[in-house]
């Protein structure tokens, strides 16, 4: 491997922030592959006052735009969940392609999607992304036929937070118990609200992509995952992690970034 590498980023989804990563990111760098993480603005947060879907995906921009202007690095997008749509919606003109276009170098040369959550240009999200809402204590988001659950009981409403409910079973369901036990205190709140925003684009659509299917992950439904993969015309890859795949399985989502390295 050489300094030639492209430059993995990582983008988390909600709740977790970008320590999850920390195994595979060992890994990549023993491999000679430079890092770097762009983690939520809102992650953390409460409402109101809270960072919002836009600011988010701002300082997303500002991370991969000082590696691709200023540096002029070529850049493998890792996404995970939510930050599958926060992402790839962020990088507008910055894809590799656009940039040979205009004779500049670096630029994003791959999208690495594992168990993401991904929405089309035009759809409008409500109190979380991709997903409507039944109102109640502990509100149920559909998802493409599948249930993606957040906790809203009256202590979290007057926090202005939101929370995974249950966990556990959520996003740890194949981890050993000590594990989980690790990782639950450091899991974060998100803001109840700033998520009415339209997605005005998607990286997807012109840049390559590959998607991690996780066939045992509890807030993702598989068949969501194929519909969303198949829907960006993704090269698909699959194990049977839950939806924590980077804590699980983090030699599987080694492989599936170098692969999506390797291929120029």
């Amino acid at each position: 491997m050489t300094s030639r590498n492209p430059t993995i980023l990582f983008v988390p989804g909600l709740w977790e922030g970008p320590t999850v990563f920390q195994q595979v990111i060992s890994s990549l760098t023993s491999l000679g592959y430079p890092t770097r993480t762009a983690p939520l603005l809102s992650t953390g947060t409460s409402f109101p006052n809270n960072p919002s879907m836009k600011d988010d995906q701002t300082s997303i921009r500002s991370v991969v735009r000082h590696l691709v202007e200023e540096q002029e690095k070529e850049i493998i997008m890792v996404m995970h969940s939510a930050g599958g749509f926060l992402g790839s919606g962020a990088i507008e003109g910055l894809g590799r392609k656009s940039r040979e276009a205009e004779r500049k170098s670096g630029g994003v040369r791959k999208l690495v999607f594992l168990a993401a959550g991904i929405a089309p240009v035009g759809h409008t999200h409500v109190d979380l992304p991709f997903m409507d809402i039944e109102v109640s204590r502990r509100s149920v988001f559909s998802c493409f036929g599948g249930e993606f659950r957040v906790q809203r009981d009256e202590t979290a409403k007057e926090a202005g937070e939101m929370h995974c409910v249950n966990p556990r079973q959520l996003l740890f369901n194949d981890l050993l118990p000590a594990e989980t036990e690790k990782w639950l205190p450091l899991l974060k709140s998100q803001p109840l609200s700033g998520w009415n925003d339209t997605t005005t684009y998607t990286g997807w659509t012109e840049i390559p992509s590959v998607f991690l299917i996780c066939e045992n992950d509890q807030i993702l439904p598989e068949e969501y995952q194929i519909q969303a993969a198949t829907m960006m015309g993704s090269k698909i890859e699959r194990c049977n992690s839950g939806h924590m795949v980077m804590l699980s399985m983090p030699g599987k989502v080694v492989d599936v970034v170098v692969s999506a390295a390797e291929d120029p």
